[in-house]
């Protein structure tokens, strides 16, 4: 019963991560402001590390976060694709924390300008990855 609970908060918690992801990835592309708490989203959205192999940082969180949905989804099919999509969220997870730790160093050190949207989706991922390796420790 707790798997499929889990199994449930990762899917919402990647669709919130999708929510984020084409939010901001929308002002990147418009080249126009977001709603943000701070200035920091305008400076972070501004600055060309914002941008990895020409690509808008938050496509890159739009892509983690829809595989992980996908992949959450899957799990839900068979027991098969319970066991074999388990691995690949813990990967891809762990590669999302991997990513936001980056970039929040980016913001942080050489930025200089703190987006709250990219903060709130750095915290979802840590909490996704959290559960996947939490689950993936006591699988049976």
């Amino acid at each position: 019963m707790m798997v499929c609970m889990r199994n449930r908060l990762l899917f919402i918690l990647s669709l919130v991560g999708i929510a984020i992801a084409v939010y901001v990835l929308q002002g990147f592309l418009r080249q126009a402001p977001i709603v943000c708490l701070n200035s920091g989203c305008e400076i972070v959205r501004k600055s060309p590390y914002s941008y990895l192999f020409g690509i808008p940082v938050p496509g890159y969180g739009l892509m983690g976060y829809t595989v992980i949905a996908i992949l959450t989804f899957l799990r839900t099919l068979s027991p098969k694709f319970h066991k074999q999509c388990l691995p690949w969220i813990v990967g891809i997870a762990s590669g999302g924390v991997a990513f936001v730790a980056w970039f929040t160093y980016m913001e942080l050190f050489v930025i200089r300008g703190v987006c709250t949207w990219c903060a709130i989706s750095a915290v979802n991922m840590v909490i996704i990855a959290s559960i996947a390796w939490n689950e993936y420790r006591n699988r049976k």
